[in-house]
């Protein structure tokens, strides 16, 4: 008679992530908000009042016309009665408020590497390593998931954790791997003697304060607007004034700062073009875990396109001020 092993994270479920399936994630307690999360803000009968803002470096949220309100720390339905509380000088009547999180920015994991959908993404509770791949739309043809990297930030200290998924996939428990934590960043390589740009469909690595941070598809070049439109524009956090640009040719490298602030302002019939192997890169206005600068990724460009990905990365992380 055999006996069937049970485990608690079944083979099917896990196939389901990597293909990108979809996973209900656990139920989590009420979420408390942190800095660079995104809320919307209704107010009962009072559309004018409604707002998309989001948690600044401080903890703030800033809510007219009662100004900055301490967010961080508080559920969503605690600010959303400190808001109607504050409110009620102003109107005159009492009205109730309601806070929703849009995205789960305090609590974000970055994948990067052989994905469908490399970038940033925000949790109410981080789930584990092969539900964050899932989330991702799933590991690509030709990737290598028994060297999956976790890159980690523990103050100036960077390390980087190993994860063999494919092993977990075939011992059908995730004990072995590591729990992730809020500023991670999870790697998924490819197979040694694949390319990566072929493995990805080619295209520039959009990365930094944009809503969705990705590889996009420029052709023979892509002005910058429009690629920063497909990565779906600017967080509320985006430093426009201080957009990088990284490329290369042959042995050939070179980083390009663009004012895209002082390009609205002044105007400019010159096109900033993103080609195929670029990485653009946002910087947030504070000083958040992302950092603000690329010193240091310059002498990088030598290497494969997904050690590369993985090098901005780690000195975005590392570094927390301008060149």
């Amino acid at each position: 008679m055999t006996t069937k092993r049970r485990f608690p994270w079944t083979g099917l479920a896990a196939a389901l992530c990597l293909l990108g399936l979809a996973v209900a994630p656990a139920c989590a307690e009420d979420y408390v908000l942190g800095n660079e999360d995104e809320v919307a803000i209704t107010v009962y009968l009072h559309p004018e009042l409604e707002r998309l803002t989001a948690v600044d470096a401080n903890g703030n949220v800033s809510f007219p016309p009662v100004g900055e309100v301490k967010a961080a720390g508080l559920t969503p339905k605690q600010l959303g009665d400190r808001l109607a509380e504050k409110l009620s000088t102003y109107l005159r009547q009492t009205t109730s408020v309601t806070v929703t999180v849009r995205q789960f920015l305090s609590r974000s994991v970055y994948v990067s590497g052989a994905v469908s959908k490399p970038g940033r993404y925000g949790f109410e509770r981080i789930p584990n390593l092969i539900e964050v791949i899932g989330r991702a739309g799933g590991a690509l043809a030709g990737s290598d998931l028994s060297r999956v990297q976790v890159v980690r930030t523990d103050g100036e200290m960077r390390r980087t954790l190993a994860a063999d998924v494919a092993g977990t996939l075939r011992d059908g428990s995730i004990t072995n791997l590591p729990e992730l934590k809020p500023g991670d960043t999870v790697v998924i390589p490819t197979g040694i003697g694949v390319d990566p740009l072929a493995v990805m469909g080619g295209g520039a690595a959009v990365l930094g304060m944009v809503t969705r941070p990705g590889l996009y598809p420029v052709g023979r070049g892509q002005d910058l607007w429009t690629v920063l439109a497909a990565a779906g524009g600017l967080a509320a956090t985006g430093d426009l004034s201080n957009v990088r640009i990284l490329t290369r040719e042959g042995s050939a490298h070179s980083a390009l700062r663009v004012n895209l602030k002082d390009v609205l302002q002044r105007g400019t019939k010159a096109a900033v073009l993103v080609r195929e192997g670029d990485v653009v890169y946002v910087p947030s206005t504070t000083a958040s875990a992302l950092g603000k600068t690329f010193a240091g990724t310059m002498g990088l460009l030598g290497v494969t396109r997904e050690l590369f990905q993985i090098a901005v990365l780690a000195q975005i992380y590392q570094n927390d001020g301008r060149p």
